[in-house]
């Protein structure tokens, strides 16, 4: 059943843990100092696939953990539509100011992970290192780096298991290189998400 998890702590599915697979190989080949990840199982899984690879331990971040979606967390996309019409038009159409109840807001979501990220940098200066979080995670961090607001929410599209690369440097700030990158994933493993 597909349900609004937000911080539900679940572990993958077969599927997932095929594309966690998939990611690790690829991100095998690139020579990093760290791997963060969120506190949930979900990512933790996916984080530690990646890890083995690189015989590193993950470092686990709250600042990256997934947004609170209280009262919607475990509930299906009709069922919040039912029973909060006019959370779920908000959701759609200014998801950046939305409060669903008993849940954080995005741009809470968003300074967390950009807080999280800048000292990230601070203590990485000139290294490479992998984030592993979650798809509104991931999207407010991209909108962050950015400098696009919470807005262009629906505008960046991140699949499972993709990985997308930012760099940053003293004088030009950031800037994002690679977006949703796929090309990893076999075909099985991509059709059955």
């Amino acid at each position: 059943m597909n349900v609004f998890r937000g911080q539900l702590n679940v572990n993958l599915n077969e599927n997932g843990l095929k594309q966690a697979e998939e990611l690790g190989e690829v991100l095998q080949k690139r020579e990093i100092k760290a791997i963060y990840s969120s506190p949930l199982k979900r990512a933790l899984e996916t984080a530690n696939i990646i890890a083995r690879k690189h015989n590193m331990e993950v470092k686990i971040h709250e600042g990256f953990n997934n947004i609170s979606l209280g009262e919607w967390e475990g509930k299906s996309k009709e069922t919040i539509q039912k029973n909060y019409p006019e959370f779920w038009h908000q959701w759609v159409y200014d998801t950046e100011n939305i409060e669903i109840p008993g849940g954080e807001k995005l741009s809470q979501v968003r300074d967390r992970a950009f807080m999280t990220l800048k000292e990230l940098i601070q203590d990485n200066r000139g290294e490479t290192f992998i984030i592993v979080s979650h798809r509104c995670v991931l999207k407010v961090l991209l909108s962050a780096v950015l400098d696009i607001g919470g807005k262009y929410f629906w505008k960046i599209y991140l699949d499972n298991a993709s990985y997308s690369t930012v760099k940053y440097d003293d004088e030009q700030g950031f800037s994002v290189t690679l977006l949703n990158e796929t090309c990893h994933l076999s075909k099985k493993a991509y059709e059955e998400f």
